[in-house]
């Protein structure tokens, strides 16, 4: 299979040759770093990739600067991939008698570091994973995998048809709970965080679509000490919701 997507940094890559060296092609490295000792992250990479027999390519940090683009903070490391394979919405489903699921929807977020960063914290604080719409919606990239320190490759990410995801999420058992300001919203801690959740969560600025919101059982706000320069980012209001269902289940 030819190489058609990468990821870059050192996280990143160090996450995928531990856990998912078979998926990687090759691996791209700027040799100044690669000579260190192992207190090197990077170096450190290409130990591990040796070891997992992964094929090493020496690249000038040039090359390097011009295969990640304009942006791309390689730090001397590049892992080149097939496509990204989406999971399946069968996939979300946990086993019954395990802990309850809990996911994130997210509907139409179109900024790549901003779906990374949802990636990343969902992850971190337990969700099970990331559903994205079809259309008008960030898809996983580079930039996307980079924002997210490798939990893109982590963690189970779904691109389906948003409404009817919503609906068959509702069959198996899950509460909606769309995450923006409404009439009815609650605050997100009297949200019941035992049950099997999906939060779902809008656009930059646009929020939750009507649409969408319908589809939701409950809605719930984050509750601010100030409001004069509107709401929470969506990366970060993400993160808070998770982190209220992380505490609810530990408690």
């Amino acid at each position: 299979m030819k190489p058609e997507r990468l990821v870059y940094g050192a996280g990143p890559v160090g996450e995928l040759v531990a856990r998912r060296p078979r998926d990687i092609h090759s691996i791209w490295v700027d040799p100044r770093r690669a000579e260190r000792t192992t207190s090197d992250p990077i170096a450190a990479i290409v130990v591990a990739a040796r070891a997992a027999k992964i094929p090493l390519e020496d690249h000038k940090r040039e090359e390097l600067d011009r295969a990640v683009g304009e942006g791309g903070l390689h730090q001397g490391v590049v892992a080149w991939l097939g496509a990204f394979q989406y999971a399946e919405l069968d996939d979300l489903i946990p086993p019954v008698g395990g802990e309850p699921a809990l996911l994130v929807a997210l509907d139409g977020v179109e900024d790549p570091r901003n779906l990374g960063a949802i990636l990343r914290s969902a992850y971190l604080l337990g969700a099970g994973g990331v559903i994205i719409p079809e259309h008008r919606a960030a898809q996983v990239t580079a930039l996307v995998s980079k924002a997210s320190a490798g939990a893109s490759e982590l963690l189970p990410i779904v691109q389906v048809n948003l409404a009817r995801a919503l609906d068959e999420l509702r069959e198996h058992g899950l509460w909606r709970v769309a995450v923006h300001a409404s009439p009815e919203a609650q605050p997100i801690s009297s949200i019941d965080g035992t049950m099997p959740l999906v939060l779902v969560l809008g656009a930059e600025g646009a929020g939750v679509r009507p649409l969408v919101a319908k589809k939701c059982d409950f809605h719930a706000i984050i509750p601010m000490a100030r409001d004069a320069i509107g709401s929470f980012n969506v990366s970060v209001a993400a993160s808070l919701a998770l982190y209220e269902i992380r505490r609810q289940r530990s408690a």
